[in-house]
């Protein structure tokens, strides 16, 4: 079953086609890489899937719905959770708030509940205080749950953001460069979170990488950008023998 279904999708700024006839369709519990130069339109196409931009042609659906011209906080209710480039954390938060807030959504008292503290307030705050910790755990880090999260290490801030984002209940995850800045241990620990959280959640990942180990590592199937255009897209063992991948992308 389809997750994600994009089509024909473009974006033009102040008369420059950003991204231009994007198609993509990710089943249900697949792995994606999205790969290409700098400025190859791989971020924004990220934008255009999670409603930060608007699509100016093309149609997206996901889970079954039109989705094309929703708003962020909508596309995240319907099932699409993300994480940035650039890290972006409630850094004064603890990690523990950190994810109480990105699941927010499933509480469901009045504010008389939650100003009274009654029964149903207690009663839902400990089942996602509960949720959170064991999303923590899953990450190895339930023990830093009373740590400032500006004070984590970076690679644990890189795994706090994406804990952040599965506290939202995804079916689709998009992760934009989550290997950014890792050392080689810290990539080969995040390649098996990734898988791990893969089949643990049942969700569809698509991924941003430059890290060619850990995309060929853990990807099924590759789509390679190139000034807006989709270049190739085939297994990682397809695109990375492509010539045409080589010569703009991989190098000779």
């Amino acid at each position: 079953m389809s997750v994600l279904t994009a089509k024909n999708i473009s974006v033009v700024f102040g008369g420059l086609k950003a991204v231009e006839d994007f198609s993509i369709e990710i089943s249900e519990g697949e792995l994606v890489g999205l790969i290409g130069p700098n400025g190859a339109g791989k971020t924004t196409v990220f934008n255009l899937l999670t409603g930060v931009y608007q699509p100016t042609t093309g149609s997206i659906t996901l889970n079954g719905q039109d989705v094309t011209g929703k708003k962020p906080e909508q596309i995240v209710s319907i099932g699409a959770a993300r994480t940035f480039q650039n890290i972006r954390l409630f850094k004064q938060m603890t990690v523990l708030d950190n994810v109480l807030v990105a699941d927010n959504g499933s509480r469901t008292y009045s504010v008389a509940s939650a100003l009274l503290r009654t029964t149903k307030y207690w009663k839902e705050e400990k089942a996602a205080r509960e949720k959170a910790m064991a999303l923590l755990s899953v990450f190895g880090m339930e023990s830093l749950a009373d740590a400032t999260a500006e004070n984590l290490p970076y690679g644990k801030q890189r795994k706090l953001e994406i804990a952040r984002a599965l506290a939202t209940n995804p079916t689709l995850l998009l992760l934009d460069e989550p290997a950014a800045g890792m050392n080689p241990t810290e990539t080969t620990e995040l390649m098996e979170t990734i898988a791990l959280i893969r089949e643990k959640f049942k969700v569809a990942v698509l991924l941003i990488e430059h890290d060619m180990s850990l995309v060929t590592g853990i990807c099924e199937r590759v789509i390679v950008l190139n000034f807006g255009n989709i270049l190739a897209q085939g297994t990682p063992q397809e695109v990375t023998s492509n010539p045409e991948v080589i010569t703009a992308y991989l190098g000779e």
